[in-house]
């Protein structure tokens, strides 16, 4: 209706998840970066989010450039039983079965198991994507986690990604549920819109429509911030009516007023009284505290100490720390070194992103690669410009040790997301970790009530790295890998790029020896034992399994 009035194209403001609208945020962009990690990556990737905040719109975006090589099950209407759940993954993948004849769970399982071996096979991926899963029971969210035990030796079968509501990540917070939490390899929460990000959503959009962006005059920008907290859908719904309404009155601009009184007319009033009610009686209760402290609070202020050199303190214990002066090593020198030799292993302060991007950079430092802490790409999308890949494992400390590679550990209190620490060497039952802007000595018992397992490997790529290769294809990594083979005693050098019968042959012989899957397939657990078998340059945890 007021499209011609204003000279747009179409409607700026539709709640459509239209991918072509997309606004990306600092915030939008995180979890997008963190959505695409759950496409590469093995395990579970979980995002939150409030009514509204564009969880789907994102979702759609990333579905737009899903890899060819990547077959999607989406799930939209989460409210199934344990059987409707893999009957609609069966439907979303072309996976024939005869519901008539398959009564139980495990026939399911096999049918979707068998599946993905032989995408698997053939160099295919398989993601689930559950929308509004905080609508799943636990009985079925249980299930998905049993199917991420489709794996084989060196990789998951499944990558996951749930979205959700905030109350999700209160789900997943149960007791029963926490074998699937600690299997989640990434978390993000996606926060509302902040004020100027506000201005540039509403201007993105109006010119997406071919609008002009001052058709909101600042002062109605600051009021649909105010109405709608940043909550894009909210945006949208209030910024339509506020169009409608200048077009009515035949404004050729969007005023503060025109914005308030679409929302008067959209919004639940109720719900405003309630929040007017609340703010009124907790100011209320804040001047009586305050009156009632003023009476009741001992006069005399308590003393604090100043020493000769003006610094403030008081009997509060802090704990020491030197600068790290060891300049023969490649971590970052903006950290310190605890004391004494055994810490407990404790959440730091700060920003959880920008802490767990600190635990990656200091492995990456190991690697002689300079992870800055602002940069767009999250780590392991960084990963290859350094030579690296990450791979996220369930497993022990002898499996990290017998791996002796740096890796970064997911370790939980609490709290209901994890941190996150780069683990950096072990020398015996000690173990150096570097956890925020700190490397700290710990031990084993220190951790054991942390960490459940999760951690992710970075790892060396061969020359010429495409993934995965087995018998049939044709790349120079095939030569490459004939030619360490042989320097290790399997089979002879040669510089044919075809992955053929014999360099399979020896391939599975290396495995078995290595104490590997023996499929002939070479993946990251293949490439990370040939590399260690080749004593390559690089970093290692220790020589020997820690006690």
């Amino acid at each position: 209706m007021y499209t011609a009035h204003f000279g747009l194209s179409q409607e700026p403001f539709s709640i459509a998840p239209d991918p072509s609208f997309l606004f990306l945020s600092e915030a939008h962009n995180e979890a997008l970066a963190h959505l695409m990690y759950g496409f590469s990556h093995g395990g579970f990737v979980l995002i939150t989010g409030e009514v509204g905040t564009g969880k789907t719109t994102l979702l759609r975006n990333i579905i737009d450039r899903t890899p060819p090589d990547l077959d999607v099950a989406f799930v939209l209407n989460p409210r199934l039983t344990v059987r409707e759940l893999l009957e609609t993954l069966c439907d979303e993948l072309g996976i024939a079965y005869d519901a008539q004849t398959t009564h139980s769970v495990k026939h399911y399982i096999d049918v979707l198991n068998r599946h993905l071996l032989r995408t698997h096979q053939s160099g295919r991926s398989t993601v689930v994507i559950i929308d509004e899963a905080q609508n799943l029971s636990p009985d079925v969210l249980e299930q998905i986690r049993l199917l991420t035990n489709l794996e084989t030796n060196e990789k998951k079968l499944l990558r996951i990604i749930l979205l959700g509501q905030p109350e999700l990540a209160d789900l997943l917070a149960r007791q029963d549920l926490r074998q699937l939490a600690q299997r989640i390899t990434a978390r993000y929460h996606l926060t509302p819109l902040k004020k100027d990000d506000v201005r540039h959503y509403v201007n993105h959009r109006l010119t997406r429509a071919g609008g002009s962006p001052l058709l909101f005059s600042d002062s109605a920008i600051g009021a649909l911030y105010r109405v709608s907290k940043g909550t894009p859908r909210l945006i949208n719904i209030i910024a339509d009516r506020a169009l409608l309404g200048a077009y009515v009155e035949g404004n050729s601009q969007v005023n503060a007023r025109s914005v308030y009184r679409a929302a008067d007319e959209v919004l639940d009033n109720r719900e405003q009284q309630k929040r007017y009610w609340l703010m009124m009686g907790g100011a209320l209760l804040v001047g009586i505290s305050a009156v009632l402290w003023a009476l009741l609070y001992d006069s005399n202020p308590p003393v604090v100490e100043n020493n000769n050199n003006g610094a403030i303190t008081n009997n509060t214990p802090v704990s020491e720390a030197v600068p790290a002066t060891v300049a023969t090593d490649n971590r970052p020198q903006d950290i310190a070194v605890s004391t004494p030799s055994r810490s407990l292993v404790t959440r730091p302060d700060g920003n959880t992103s920008n802490q767990q991007r600190k635990a990656y950079r200091s492995i990456f430092a190991l690697w002689g690669a300079d992870y800055p802490l602002d940069a767009p790409q999250i780590p392991c999308d960084y990963a290859p410009t350094a030579g690296l890949q990450c791979l996220g494992r369930n497993g022990d400390w002898s499996e990290i040790a017998q791996l002796n590679l740096p890796v970064v550990l997911e370790l939980w209190d609490n709290q209901s997301t994890p941190f996150h620490a780069g683990l950096l060497a072990i020398n015996g039952d000690t173990f150096e970790l570097h956890v925020g802007d700190q490397v700290i000595q710990a031990d084993r018992r220190s951790l054991r009530d942390t960490w459940f397992g999760a951690y992710v490997i970075l790892w060396p790529t061969p020359p010429f790295y495409a993934g995965s290769i087995k018998e049939g294809d044709n790349h120079p990594s095939a030569s490459w890998l004939r030619n360490q083979l042989a320097d290790l005693g399997w089979g002879q050098n040669g510089s044919g790029t075809l992955f053929d019968a014999e360099l399979a042959a020896n391939v599975r012989s290396f495995q078995a020896q290595q104490n590997l899957i023996s499929d002939g397939i070479v993946g990251p657990l293949t490439w990370i034992s040939l590399n260690n078998q080749l004593g390559l340059p690089g970093p290692r945890l220790t020589q020997a399994t820690p006690n």
